[in-house]
């Protein structure tokens, strides 16, 4: 396998290049219930989160429930959301592009050492815990199944 599947991801330069595009955070071939845990797993979270509904111009910050959020989107396709992650001043964000991926997004640049790499790490973990499932780091993309991984965990 490409990338690291270590016990305890590590820093690595030459995966934060500010290249101007973003890194992808994913979980694969998911189902509604990973989306569940995911959210359930926002009461665990070492930071704080938001998720904001575009066309109805709204924010909550409770836990919400994934089948409401993915009933809203399938109801309405105007409407989009977004959750927003953040962790040692890195932010994290979903855009619900697909049941079967989750998928955040985050700018590289934010990472320069072992320090500023050190909430990449704590997300990948939370996520990998919170779904019970592998997360992988990629560049920005839309195929991640098949893109090279940066960075592999697993809990």
């Amino acid at each position: 396998m490409a990338g690291q599947h270590e016990s305890e991801p590590t820093y690595r330069a030459q995966d934060f290049v500010a290249d101007g595009s973003l890194r992808d955070v994913c979980v694969l071939d998911t189902a509604l219930d990973d989306w569940q845990h995911m959210f359930d797993g926002l009461r665990k979270l070492p930071g704080r989160h938001v998720l904001t509904w575009t066309l109805a111009d709204t924010t909550e910050t409770g836990i919400p429930e994934a089948s409401a959020v993915w009933s809203k989107l399938q109801d309405d396709p105007e409407e989009s959301a977004s959750l927003a992650i953040e962790i040692g001043g890195i932010w994290f964000t979903s855009y619900f592009f697909e049941i079967e991926e989750i998928e955040f997004t985050f700018d590289p640049s934010d990472v320069v050492d072992q320090k500023t790499f050190t909430p990449v790490r704590d997300f990948l973990k939370w996520l990998g815990n919170s779904t019970g499932r592998e997360v992988v780091v990629t560049m920005e993309g839309n195929d991640h199944a098949s893109m090279p991984a940066l960075l592999r965990w697993a809990p």
